[in-house]
């Protein structure tokens, strides 16, 4: 045999004496009963509680400022689009020369007021909030939409009590919501 299979045969023949007093090794078993350290487990328990707590709070927090934070962009949204929208209904019913600029810019306002609101409600946003907050951009852009048209009066009427009975519920649901 040649040098390199000698070592190799008896490197070969090492690797499986150890090996087998490993296994003989770890197939020893130790007498005895496995207990759980009370107090060890007592503070585990006590640490995952706290942390649980801490990210359920800090969820809650997340959530309530969401809510906020949409029913704040409600009421700004409603201040600014109403008050675009009553500018032109005044130039209109004075049959005022700017009324159809007023138009023009309250179909613009009800619009940005309707995206800036859609931005705030966000996925923290809870449903009961979140579904008459959409319902509100919705009709809000309908609104704009008919404005835009120049539609009859009497069309346009139908559209404003829509939009003001979703303003209404909207406007209710974030009572306790917001400043």
């Amino acid at each position: 045999m040649r040098v390199l299979e000698r070592l190799g045969l008896g490197t070969a023949l090492a690797a499986a004496v150890t090996g087998v007093i490993f296994i003989g090794a770890c197939s020893k078993q130790v007498p005895g009963t496995a207990e759980v350290n009370q107090g060890e487990l007592a503070s585990y328990t006590s640490e995952v509680a706290a942390s649980s707590a801490a990210a359920s709070s800090s969820r809650a927090a997340k959530i309530e400022k969401a809510n906020d934070t949409a029913c704040d962009g409600l009421r700004s949204a409603n201040k600014t689009s109403v008050g675009s929208f009553n500018a032109y209904i005044e130039a209109s019913n004075d049959q005022a020369p700017d009324a159809d600029a007023k138009a023009t810019e309250a179909v613009t306002t009800l619009r940005n007021s309707a995206k800036d609101l859609d931005r705030r409600i966000t996925a923290d946003v809870i449903p009961e909030l979140s579904g008459p907050l959409r319902d509100y951009v919705a009709k809000t852009n309908t609104l704009a939409d008919t404005l835009e048209r120049r539609v009859p009066t009497d069309e346009l009427n139908g559209v404003i009590d829509t939009f003001n009975a979703s303003k209404d519920i909207a406007i209710d649901v974030c009572r306790p919501y917001g400043s």
